[in-house]
């Protein structure tokens, strides 16, 4: 499996994949189903958006895990400024991972190039959303290193000399 940035050409692959996982958050959270949500509001979801693609794309942050041209993982992120009092911070949008390749270490390999990635670009810090409920990705993020807050913000010290990315 290779992790390498994402691509314009890899736009419609990571959409069907993005909106997948958002499906399946979805149907757990909701009670409508996804065909009645209205059109518009479907259309912007997500870092793959028409509305927010190219943002990500270049940020350089934003990476897949592709095997044999297919797309099996990705993660969005970029470098925000300013922020929190800190002068350059990880953002990281969102990520996912095939349900039939899930607990392989792709989510861990593409969080850990996401964050070497920002290192290398100056950040200080590495920020990332995550719903309380979902352990699997909260052990993911506590294994790389990050302090887990109870408002569901990850936090990691990309400064730290103890960091090993």
């Amino acid at each position: 499996m290779e992790i390498r940035q994402m691509k314009l050409k890899d736009m419609e692959k990571v959409r069907e994949l993005e909106i997948s996982c958002i499906r399946e958050y979805f149907s757990a959270t909701i009670e409508n189903k996804w065909e009645e949500l209205p059109k518009e509001w479907k259309e912007n979801l997500g870092a793959s958006s028409r509305n927010h693609f190219a943002s990500y794309l270049e940020s350089g942050l934003s990476f897949v895990a592709e095997e044999d041209g297919e797309i099996y993982g990705f993660i969005f992120a970029k470098i925000l400024e300013h922020i929190f009092d800190v002068n350059k911070l990880v953002w990281i949008e969102n990520m996912g991972v095939h349900s039939y390749v899930r607990r392989n270490a792709i989510g861990y390999k593409l969080l850990r190039e996401v964050l070497r990635k920002g290192q290398e670009m100056g950040a200080d810090v590495g920020h990332s959303m995550i719903q309380t409920g979902n352990a699997p990705s909260i052990m993911l993020h506590k294994k790389i290193g990050f302090f887990m807050d109870r408002r569901e913000v990850a936090l990691i010290d990309l400064k730290d000399p103890k960091l090993k990315l």
